[in-house]
């Protein structure tokens, strides 16, 4: 049931970002208007989604005595001329677009690593997998930098890590573990204090045990990576994921979009939000269980990352065709780290941290006050082992995943 209402609240999120895209054509909005499509095409991109042909044109609704066998044209393979995600890029918005990233998303490590100093505070008490896990995005953002920079320099037909659809799953697999270690840290630690249990996991006290699960799965990734690319050296690029043997059939659809996420790449981009989620949500239990209520106003700055992660999947619903969903992403993203510093910052100095330095008679440990024990009367959020935790997200990952490739368009 839970997986069910989700999938829909999904759906219904994609079709109103989707229509703000739309209203964001208006005149009223003049601001955006010089850097997305003009109205009319914004109003005839939304007559087309209405209309009963197109969807009859896509094999969605069969013509009588179809049995949905179509040939492929030329046509059919290129993104349709007068949808909004589909419109070129200029290259004065190209430029804007360009221009902004490279000025905020160098800005927004700062407040990133100002974040990653805070968890590791002993003040904050925040679980040391967590801190691991951290460390562990910080590494895959400075990994992705080189990584789309060689993609969009290696061809100029190329102008998106998602044309390379094989190297952007590294990137989401990356990103993926990095938050999934994250989400596992506080599971624990959580799930111990629920339960009862006579002490904390290693995974909350020590790095050690998170810090081997994020080399394994390192590892593994980058030994993909290495697979792919030699398996074509001098045409990487076009190189398919795992070379094709996981596309699903997709009946209606016989066609792929320049730019179009695989399965494989979806289903890890579904399953990382939904740890993404987790982890805020055990964040706000452990201010409960930790007796810092600050945890809390440290969850809700998390919004603008909440947000970012929209923008994302909406931009890969639409092949990262949408200018004014690229403007916003790095505003948000150091709107972001700006916000998520200034939580990390109010949990720590609450327990006694300050800049001029420790005060023994107030600094305490972030842990100090958790009590265990049995807890017969505390309401459980953590349910279920891990593992099957992880199933469950793979498991409506890939509903989400399935259906996102008739989103896409």
């Amino acid at each position: 049931m839970f997986a069910f209402s989700f999938f829909l609240s999904v759906l219904c999120w994609c079709y109103c970002c989707d229509s703000a895209v739309v209203w964001y054509h208006s005149p009223q909005w003049k601001v955006v208007h010089a850097f997305i499509p003009s109205v009319s095409n914004a109003k005839t991109s939304l007559t087309r989604a209405m209309s009963l042909d197109r969807w009859k044109a896509r094999g969605f609704v069969p013509t009588l005595g179809s049995r949905m066998e179509r040939t492929l044209t030329s046509r059919e393979m290129l993104p349709p001329t007068n949808s909004i995600a589909a419109t070129a890029l200029s290259n004065s918005q190209a430029a804007v677009a360009a221009s902004m990233a490279k000025k905020l998303y160098p800005a927004s490590m700062i407040g990133t690593l100002g974040e990653a100093y805070f968890r590791n505070r002993k003040e904050m008490g925040c679980p040391r997998g967590a801190v691991v896990g951290y460390m562990a995005q910080i590494l895959t953002i400075l990994i992705s930098i080189p990584m789309i920079s060689i993609v969009k320099s290696s061809s100029p037909d190329i102008h998106s890590i998602l044309q390379v659809d094989w190297l952007h799953f590294i990137e989401t697999v990356l990103f993926w573990a990095s938050i999934h270690v994250q989400c596992m840290s506080f599971r624990e630690a959580v799930g111990a204090v629920e339960r009862g249990d006579p002490s904390l996991p290693a995974s909350a006290l020590h790095y050690k045990p998170k810090t081997i699960s994020v080399l394994l799965l390192f590892g593994v990734t980058f030994a993909i990576a290495m697979g792919h690319y030699f398996a074509n050296p001098s045409s990487w690029q076009h190189t398919e994921l795992f070379g094709g043997w996981f596309n699903p059939p997709t009946p209606g659809r016989d066609f792929r979009l320049s730019g179009e996420l695989s399965l494989l790449t979806w289903i890890f981009h579904w399953s990382m939000i939904m740890d993404y989620i987790m982890q805020l949500r055990c964040m706000w239990r452990w201010g409960d269980l930790t007796g810092n209520e600050k945890w809390k106003l440290y969850t809700l700055l998390h919004l603008p990352a909440c947000l970012v992660n929209g923008i994302v999947l909406i931009n890969h619903l639409h092949r990262d065709q949408i200018i004014a969903l690229r403007l916003l992403h790095p505003i948000l993203v150091f709107l972001g780290s700006i916000a998520t510093c200034y939580g990390s910052y109010v949990v720590a100095h609450i327990n006694g941290w300050n800049v001029v330095g420790r005060n023994a008679n107030k600094t305490v440990d972030g842990m100090a006050y958790i009590s265990l024990g049995p807890k017969d009367n505390l309401p459980k959020l953590i349910k279920g082992s891990d593992l099957s935790y992880t199933f469950a997200s793979f498991a409506v990952g890939s509903l989400l995943a399935y259906c996102s490739l008739y989103l896409t368009v």
